[in-house]
């Protein structure tokens, strides 16, 4: 009995030894975690923060920094709040833990003007998600005023950009709704028309009759090209381009020529005195005309005259006889 009795009081001591180690244990981390120097940073989302809880990371460029403390849900604006205790130590300072506060808030006051932003960012494949600061947004860019009722006093405020995948959702589901859209039993139909037409019209024997004929044009042609080329070898064909560019030489120099002759001749005068010539010719003619017009009267007297001659030679001595047919007409 007194063994047992024994052997009962060392189980209760060990186990109240080890309940009260386990006490210590609890409340020495708890009051280590009290006394670690750390700084209250909240920002808010507009999108879903599924897959992110109380503790998970908070990193600034990859470096872990914090964890999230609070996930609240805003009911006027509908936000959800995030609020985050960053650890001091992680930032090198020199002075007390004041200074280092003030040092944190200022640093990060600067970084915020450099573009600075908190994104949330997936954990591997696992679904799980962290904060992560790093310069989203253009240098010197407007900070977004904060929502109402943030920062809390004490805190910084962070203001959040849309996490990458959320562009990508959104890009999915509006090509998902573009595609939804599109009538494909209706494309379906016509397709199939245009295939039987597309089928009707390859059977149709003109049509083989035409191919037929292009491909004799086509083979024409290509024999024809192979004649040329045989033809006109490569050596030929540079001389001919080089008479023909010798040719183009002449030419350009005629035509300089003939400027240049053309601006000597002094056109202007040639013309006026064509002009007088042509008015000259003009008026001689006129004269002409009158002089051929006598000279065809004095053929015309010399005529008669001849003619009067040869019927009575003696009237030129006598004169010209006067005719009888008068008198005989007065004798009847």
């Amino acid at each position: 009995m007194a063994n047992d009795s024994m052997q009962k009081i060392k189980l209760g001591l060990f186990v109240t030894g080890g309940i009260v180690l386990f006490v210590a244990i609890l409340f020495f981390l708890g009051m280590t975690d009290i006394f670690t120097n750390k700084a209250t940073v909240q920002t808010c989302f507009s999108e879903s923060v599924q897959g992110l809880t109380v503790g998970s990371a908070v990193k600034y460029r990859g470096v872990p920094i914090g964890s999230v403390t609070k996930i609240s849900i805003r009911v006027p604006d509908k936000l959800v709040q995030v609020d985050m205790a960053v650890e001091l130590r992680h930032f090198v300072s020199a002075g007390n833990h004041g200074q280092q506060r003030s040092d944190f808030r200022n640093f990060f006051r600067s970084e915020l003007e450099q573009g600075m932003r908190c994104r949330l960012e997936y954990a591997g494949i696992t679904g799980m998600r962290y904060i992560d600061f790093d310069y989203y947004a253009t240098p010197g860019e407007t900070l977004p005023e904060p929502p109402v009722g943030i920062p809390d006093a004490g805190a910084l405020y962070i203001p959040a950009v849309p996490s990458p995948f959320r562009d990508i959702l959104k890009a999915i589901g509006t090509s998902l709704d573009r595609i939804s859209r599109i009538r494909f039993e209706e494309i379906s139909d016509g397709l199939e028309r245009s295939l039987s037409e597309l089928s009707g019209l390859l059977s149709d024997p003109a049509l083989k009759s035409t191919i037929a004929r292009i491909n004799e044009a086509s083979e024409n042609l290509e024999l024809g090209s192979r004649t040329i080329s045989r033809v006109f070898s490569e050596e030929r064909l540079n001389r001919l381009m080089g008479l023909l560019e010798e040719d183009l030489e002449k030419v350009n120099r005629l035509t300089e020529q003939l400027i240049s002759e053309t601006r000597d001749a002094k056109i202007p005068e040639s013309t006026s005195a064509f002009r007088e010539a042509s008015n000259a010719i003009t008026f001689s003619q006129d004269e002409l005309a009158n002089t051929l017009t006598k000279l065809n009267q004095t053929l015309d007297a010399l005529t008669e005259l001849a003619d009067s001659l040869s019927a009575d030679p003696s009237s030129v001595v006598s004169g010209k006889k006067k005719p009888q047919l008068r008198l005989e007409k007065m004798d009847r």
